[in-house]
């Protein structure tokens, strides 16, 4: 069954998200969330919900900005507004959920469940991280007449904020050290830089932790059979800590 969830912020806000339960009583849930630039409804995150649906898990997806009326803008928010927004959703499900709850993050999401202050999570499964935002981001952004334009092939507007988010110099790698959680990183094996920084969270984090490489995949998984690939080394870890 899906049906829209929708979370007040803190500031007049409003999260927009999707709930996805199987048919009969769920296990636990599992959240979604996005990088930079994308959606509840990537493949990754769409097809995702069926496959765990299928294993009874229930799982929330939602966006950290859109097109909705009352919802952040990405020419307007900050990376500082998505961590706020993370704990928001987690303070939700904790009170409104009695589950264990998987965080399931892409990319940049790396970085704000990392700064984030949440407490009660069973695993945090990271995939593809990004590991800072200077050398990772910012060549791909351009500041012209106070307009900053992140191009990545498609052009996407940005407002100051998260410009000076993404050029600030920080490597968020040792930081990983202060998560108490378990942690599962899976990586696409092109893209050596986020592997090879990926294996030094791997060495910063605690354990219980986790670490696997998906052959033939690039940074968002489309290529034929990576996308089950990903799921299947997502759920390796979920089911055993069930």
């Amino acid at each position: 069954m899906q049906k829209s969830l929708n979370i007040p912020t803190t500031n007049k806000k409003t999260i927009f998200g999707t709930l996805d339960t199987p048919k009969g009583k769920s296990k636990w849930l599992i959240i979604f969330v996005h990088g930079l630039t994308g959606h509840q409804n990537e493949h990754i995150f769409f097809n995702g919900a069926k496959y765990f649906n299928s294993k009874w898990y229930s799982v929330y997806r939602f966006n950290l900005y859109g097109w909705e009326k009352n919802a952040r803008q990405l020419e307007d928010t900050s990376l500082k507004e998505h961590i706020q927004d993370v704990e928001t959703v987690v303070k939700y499900f904790k009170k409104e959920w009695n589950q264990k709850i998987f965080f399931v993050w892409h990319s940049l999401g790396a970085i704000a469940i990392i700064e984030a202050k949440i407490k009660n999570i069973s695993w945090i499964i990271l995939r593809d991280p990004a590991f800072n935002t200077k050398g990772s981001i910012s060549n791909d952004l351009h500041h012209k007449n106070k307009t900053y334009i992140l191009d990545r092939g498609i052009k996407y507007i940005i407002g100051e904020k998260m410009y000076h988010d993404l050029t600030y110099t920080r490597d968020h790698m040792k930081d990983i050290k202060d998560i108490s959680f378990p942690i599962k990183i899976i990586c696409a094996w092109y893209g050596d830089n986020i592997r090879e920084k990926s294996k030094i969270y791997y060495q910063w984090a605690n354990k219980p932790k986790a670490f696997s490489i998906i052959p033939k995949a690039f940074h968002c998984f489309d290529e034929e059979g990576t996308e089950e690939k990903l799921f299947a080394e997502t759920y390796k870890r979920v089911k055993k800590y069930s």
